[in-house]
This record gives structure tokens, C-alpha cells and sequence, in this order.
């Protein structure tokens, strides 16, 4: 496994636990969120989200198919 494979899996683990645990929180709390005051659930859920995307991208090397297809690739 490549040193770019790796950094893939590792992004796609984080990310979906960085997803597990903002739902979660908005279980417990009742709220992903917050107007009033810095919410770490919600960074969670956007950080997490943007790894699930990118880390199979460098873990099997090609991007998804509708993003292939949209660049006319």
C-alpha cells in the first residue's frame, strides 16, 4: 500500500467517524449546531464530510463516476 492509499483509508475512517459522532451529538443534544456559540458537532459533520469525500479519491485513485462524467472526462 502506497504511502497516497494510506492517507486515503485513513481520511475515509476519520471522516466517517467525525459523521458518526456529529450525529450522534445531534441525538443527544437535540441540535447539530449552534447560532449562539462555537458548535464542534457541526465542524465535525463538515470536516468529516469533505474526508469521506476525498479519501476514496486517493484510495482507489479515480474520482467518482458522476464527477468523471460532469468534467467530460
Amino acid at each position: 500500500m502506497e504511502a497516497k492509499q494510506a492517507a486515503g483509508a485513513l481520511l475515509t475512517v476519520v471522516g466517517v467517524l467525525l459523521i458518526l459522532y456529529a450525529i450522534y451529538s445531534g441525538f443527544v443534544n437535540e441540535t447539530i449546531g449552534s447560532t449562539e456559540k462555537f458548535s464542534a458537532d457541526a465542524a465535525a459533520m463538515i470536516v468529516g464530510w469533505f474526508a469521506v469525500l476525498i479519501g476514496p479519491a486517493l484510495l482507489f485513485g479515480e474520482t467518482p463516476a458522476a464527477v468523471r462524467k460532469a468534467a467530460g472526462r
